[in-house]
């Protein structure tokens, strides 16, 4: 049974892995589109909201990855290994959610100067 579980982990975290990437990547090839967009048309870029919230669906990928690794740890220095990674992802991910509230804000900030 142990084989087994091993088996599908080693094919599932490399594709959860792949899936945060690509969303990551999407997210910031979106967002630089938009920004680039904004530039032209001498808008202001409202970019980073969005920006954040691709990058912190592609950690959630990465994140399940790695919990996902835990099953398989053989020794100490693996588990302290993943247990750093996780730590800095989650900051990453705390940190991201206050850029996107704070971009939210200012957002909320604008359109009441607009309307005055």
């Amino acid at each position: 049974m142990e084989h087994i579980l091993e088996t599908v982990i080693e094919v599932i975290v490399p594709v959860l892995e792949l899936m945060g990437l690509f969303i990551v990547a999407e997210a910031a090839l979106e967002n630089f589109l938009r920004y680039l967009y904004c530039l032209f048309t001498r808008r202001k870029p409202h970019v980073k909201g969005a920006l954040a919230r691709g990058m912190m669906l592609g950690l959630e990928f990465m994140m399940v990855a790695e919990i996902l690794k835990t099953v398989v740890i053989r020794d100490t220095k693996e588990l302290l290994i993943l247990g750093g990674v996780v730590v800095i992802r989650a900051i990453l991910a705390i940190e991201l959610g206050h850029e996107e509230k704070e971009e939210k804000e200012e957002d909320r900030e604008e359109q009441g100067e607009a309307r005055e």
